[in-house]
């Protein structure tokens, strides 16, 4: 396996260490807690990429009223034969598996965590900036924040 898939699969599990440890920090205020995963598997026997690896994040809310809902998942997968990485979760596509690859998808997939789990204080939600990056595919104009 290349080592560049190695860095990324463990950049995914820090990734999800610390949102996982952030969710059990941070006041959750319509969820009695959050849980952040990663898994690995592999190797796929179909298409998109046979012997590839498809790698997950999972954020699972449990709310603190009704019933539960399903957790929040994206993907992406390894393309080991061709040296790609595939994640249209991510509104990527396809970029090489490479440090520049892996660096614009931890970046995407950092974003859709914060997404999925939103920085609050214990004053509630931090103030909205002008302008929110959310992925390459969704810039959002949020307001002037006065």
């Amino acid at each position: 396996m290349p080592p560049v898939a190695l860095a990324l699969i463990n950049a995914v599990f820090e990734l999800a260490l610390h949102h996982d440890s952030r969710a059990q920090r941070q006041p959750l205020p319509h969820h009695k807690r959050a849980h952040v995963q990663a898994r690995v598997r592999g190797p796929l026997t179909g298409e998109p990429a046979p012997g590839g690896l498809e790698v997950e994040i999972t954020i699972d809310l449990v709310p603190r009223a009704g019933p539960p809902k399903d957790p929040s998942r994206v993907s992406f997968v390894i393309d080991l034969a061709e040296q790609r990485l595939l994640a249209p979760a991510v509104a990527l596509a396809e970029l090489p598996l490479s440090r520049g690859g892996m660096a614009r998808l931890i970046g995407e997939l950092e974003s859709w965590c914060y997404r999925g789990l939103p920085v609050l204080s214990k004053s509630g939600p931090l103030p909205a900036a002008q302008a929110v990056a959310r992925t390459d595919s969704e810039k959002t104009f949020v307001g002037n924040g006065k």
